[in-house]
């Protein structure tokens, strides 16, 4: 039977119509899913906060334990002319330092990150492709906190070994696997942060600017930590 042309307007019309509640709904879930997560990051950073004399303390027993197992290692390296040193050796074997004084500083507070992240995880979006970038945030942030610091006296220890003519493999291998973790990290993070800002409204500004301002500020005591507690180590190992 031929459909008349008004019918067939009509059912445009009803099947767009239709579409329109679906739509404002999906856009209300995500935005107070993202109101959410941006509650949930702003709880994560104050806890984070909180827990910076605990992060000091973690950095200087990690100091201790280098000072206790191998106090010195470097010292004969004093005696070895500075135009035969391998500086990329030097260079690789620093990072090694500096990389393990970040995971110890920033890994401290891995259970705030988790209860963050068990409240993401039960946040409720539109897409499946929010969702999986809120997952590979959590995972990516998990694997970087898994990192372990480097062995450091062991290759310390092949690094004078060497005479810091070669990079100790240790050290190379552990930087190898921190900054890929950490290279992981950071995509995932950027792509969180894009989608928090695609679903924030008007009412969500201050809330972002909060959260702006802490985090900020908690990556500069964070990084102060780790800075100290790397040129702690150098001298530990008697450079």
């Amino acid at each position: 039977m031929r459909r008349s042309r008004t019918s067939v307007t009509l059912g445009i019309a009803a099947g767009v119509l239709a579409a329109i509640p679906a739509t404002a709904a999906a856009a209300q879930v995500d935005q107070t899913s993202d109101r959410a997560a941006l509650t949930a990051y702003h709880s994560y950073l104050e806890r984070v906060s909180s827990r910076i004399p605990v992060v000091r303390k973690a950095e200087s027993e990690y100091v201790s334990s280098i000072s206790q197992g191998c106090a010195g290692a470097l010292v004969p390296l004093k005696n070895v002319s500075t135009g035969s040193v391998n500086q990329t050796a030097l260079f690789d074997f620093g990072e090694e330092l500096g990389g393990s004084a970040f995971v110890v500083a920033y890994s401290t507070p891995r259970g705030e990150f988790a209860r963050m992240a068990g409240q993401l995880g039960r946040l409720r979006w539109s897409s499946p492709r929010i969702a999986k970038t809120i997952k590979r945030y959590v995972t990516a942030q998990e694997r970087l906190f898994a990192v372990a610091p480097g062995d450091v006296c062991t290759d310390a220890q092949a690094l004078v070994a060497s005479r810091a003519q070669t990079v100790p493999p240790g050290a190379a291998q552990w930087f190898t696997k921190f900054s890929g973790a950490a290279v992981a990290q950071q995509s995932a993070a950027a792509a969180f942060a894009k989608v928090l800002d695609e679903f924030q409204t008007p009412a969500d500004k201050s809330l972002v600017a909060s959260d702006s301002a802490l985090l900020r500020s908690l990556n500069g005591k964070l990084k102060g930590v780790a800075t100290s507690g790397a040129t702690h180590i150098v001298h530990a190992l008697g450079l």
